[in-house]
This record gives C-alpha cells, structure tokens and sequence, in this order.
C-alpha cells in the first residue's frame, strides 16, 4: 500500500526584499568584524611607522564618495597602508577589496557615537596618535577617532544593555525538511533514541548538525546575537515557549538555507537532433515535490506553480525552462539524467539533489533545562555587547549612499605601493 502523507499546506519562500536585507546585515557585521579585528592593534600601540610622501596625480583622484564626501586616492592608500600592517601581499590585496566599506563604517561610528552621548576629546586623539607615532593627518585622526569611539561604545553604552542575569533555556535544535520527516524524529525520540545522534544524522542545517543539535543556554532577548547566521530563524523565540523536557511541535522556518532540493521536470518535446526540451521545478522538500508533480499531472498552470514555489531562480526567470538534452544547454546531471527516459508530456518522479541550495524547512526544539534568572558568564556577555554594537552600526548604515569610483586598476597599483613601501 502506498504510504500516506498528511495534508500539508505548501508553504510561500521569503521575498527578495526580505533576503536582500538579511544578506546586507550579514555583510555589514562581515566588514565590522574586520574593522575591529584589524584596529584593535591601535589599542596598545603601533612599532614604527613607514610613510612617503609622493605627490603626484594618482593620489588626487578620487577613489569613494560617501554620503556626499569624497575620499581621494592618496586617503586610500594611507588607511590600506595603516590596516594591512604585517599582512603579506595577498593578505593586502584582500584587505583593498573591502577597504571602501570599512571607511564607510568608521565614518558611521563617527557620526552616530555623539546620538547617544559618547564622545572623544582632541587630547585622546592627539595622545593616541603620539603612542602610535602616526603623522597628525585627517585619515589617522578618523581611524583613530572610530577605535577609541568604538572601544567606549561597548564599555559605556552597551554594557549597560546587557543585564547580569536573565532568563536562560538550556536547548537542542535539529532542521528537517518536512513534517515527513520531523514526525520520523519524533517517533525514534519516544522509542529512546538520542537527540544528539539524530540531530548530527538528520539536521540539514549546519551549526545544528555540527554541535548535536546542542546550542547550550540561550538568553532570552539576546538569543539573536548568540544565533550568528540563525539569529533572524525561528530559533530565536521557540525555546522560551517550552518548559524543561519538552519537544516543540514541527515549526515552519522559511528563512534558513539547506544543501538539498527536489527536482520535478517535464519534457515538453522531442527533437531527432536537439534532444529533449525540459522544464523543472526546484523545491525544498520530497512533500512539497510530490504535491507539485500532483497539481502538474491535474493540469494546473506550470508556469504559475514555477513562479510560486520553484527555488531556481535561473529556470524560474524563464517560467521553469531549462533547455534542451541535445545542446549543452543542460549543466546538472540530475536533471540531465531525470529528463532523457522521459517521453514528450511526462513528468519525472521527484529527485533529491544535494548540489544546489534551497530555503525553508522545520524545527524541532527541546528544552533540556530552564533558569528564570541565570548569571551571564563574561564571555557570553562580551559576545551580546559587540552584537549589540554591530547591529546598532549596521541599522545606521543601512541607508548609507555609497559611490565607489576606484577601478581595479587603481586598486592593483594602490597594493603594489603599499607592498612596496615595506620592501616585499
């Protein structure tokens, strides 16, 4: 007898707006941790210092405009300079690349620090730029200014936003692609067997796979910030509605990313020379593939179905079509292999394929233990201040107007300079 699923309702993928942001605020910490990484040096002092002074033309021109300020080659050169310290030549070329978004965000901390009353005096500055014998020019004043600014953001401001103690949830998470599949987890949970080794089996999310599924204990309100790449996932707020020993039920997340997806293709027609023409459907679970192919074989719209629910966005541009057989058009094997035994009309059984990456799935959640008001130990603490920082900087820089006029070019020879000047 064929197994049955539940009914389950085919659920809509995030927007692109909503995906977009969530990339940029990645990026944006990305850039920020490179920022503080790099500068900490400045903290206890710089040994030595290499400056030349070339004035030529292509120091002159212009290389960034930042919210209608202009920022010229020879600014560039001398924060590439100051940020790539002890940093071979590759190590430097890296830094380039992103050398525009940390001025960016250094300018961002210089202007939003005073909102919220801290500040830097000129004594500071001068004091700092005398400890790390820099030249009292506008690029190490503003390097200098974000750090110590910076630096009593997190000491003045955003410790206090972090509490000493809190409600805290002890918690194991897996990420399955189905309630199909959630359900096979629950049943092995009640017949004894253990979170950890079914979380590292079944779990297609990562940092629940790699850990066990064990995620330790999480701060109510700051469980974001612990969450990294799950912080905007549903694993924010599922722990803090179980009570100790409790496994919630399956929990929809469209928001979380998976290396699997199931394919559902047609061939539409035959061709003696070209082969076979195919178009597909890409989705997130078996379940959902199968209820695809089923509204497919009933005769509903198979554009609209790609337009709903497919998560290739390549094929999905082109209302499902992915080519045909004959013509080198089709590069995935899988769906080269679905297509070729498939007659003109028939459509394919779903496929899994773990080379592409699709969204959306369902949590389990356990709550092992639970503390109302638990300690933060200093770690922890320290981790929620500079994620309390970076998210604070990453909203002021959001609507920030970036205009990046430097060209490769300009950028292998700014390198070069730089690589040179220490004798590489």
């Amino acid at each position: 007898m064929a197994k049955k699923h539940e009914k389950t309702e085919l659920k809509q993928l995030p927007t692109k707006r909503q995906l977009s942001r969530h990339h940029r605020q990645q990026r944006i910490q990305h850039i920020i941790y490179i920022a503080g990484a790099v500068f900490l040096a400045l903290l206890v002092g710089f040994i030595g210092y290499g400056y030349w002074d070339v004035q030529v033309r292509p120091f002159r021109q212009p290389v960034a405009k930042i919210n209608g300020t202009t920022y010229d080659m020879d600014y560039y050169i001398k924060f590439l300079e100051l940020y790539s310290r002890e940093q071979d030549a590759t190590q430097t070329a890296t830094m380039a690349n992103n050398l525009i978004s940390i001025i960016e965000y250094n300018q961002a901390v210089i202007k939003a620090a005073p909102e919220v009353g801290i500040s830097v005096s000129t004594d500071e500055i001068n004091s700092t730029l005398n400890t790390a014998a820099l030249p009292d020019e506008k690029v190490y004043r503003d390097a200098v200014s974000s750090t110590l600014l910076a630096t009593k953001l997190l000491q003045n401001y955003f410790d206090k936003q972090v509490p000493a103690s809190t409600e805290q949830v002890e918690t194991q998470a897996l990420f399955v692609e189905s309630t199909d599949i959630a359900k096979q987890v629950v049943d092995r949970l009640g017949a004894g067997d253990n979170f950890t080794a079914l979380a590292t089996g079944y779990s297609l999310e990562p940092i629940t796979r790699d850990n066990g599924g064990n995620l330790g204990w999480l701060p109510k309100g700051f469980t974001n910030i612990l969450l990294g790449n799950l912080g905007n996932s549903m694993l924010k707020d599922i722990p803090f509605t179980l009570e100790p020993g409790m496994l919630s039920q399956p929990t929809f997340d469209g928001m979380v990313s998976k290396s699997l997806g199931y394919w559902v293709v047609q061939v539409t027609e035959k061709d003696t020379t070209k082969g076979s023409h195919v178009r597909g459907i890409l989705t997130g679970s078996r379940h959902d593939a199968e209820a695809i192919r089923e509204k497919i074989l009933a005769g509903d719209d198979f554009a609209t179905l790609v337009k709903d629910y497919s998560q290739d966005a390549v094929s999905a541009a082109n209302g499902g079509d992915l080519g045909w057989t004959g013509g080198g058009e089709i590069a995935n094997r899988l769906v080269m292999g679905l297509a070729l035994p498939l007659e003109s009309g028939a459509v394919s059984q779903p496929a899994a394929d773990s080379s592409v990456k699709t969204v959306g799935g369902f949590w389990l959640v356990r709550a092992v233990n639970k503390d109302e008001n638990r300690v933060l130990d200093d770690n922890t603490r320290q981790t929620l201040e500079k994620g309390l920082f970076e998210n604070w900087i990453a909203e002021k820089m959001k609507d920030d107007k970036v205009e990046t006029l430097l060209t490769e070019e300009q950028k292998t020879w700014a390198v070069n300079l730089v690589v040179n000047s220490r004798g590489e």
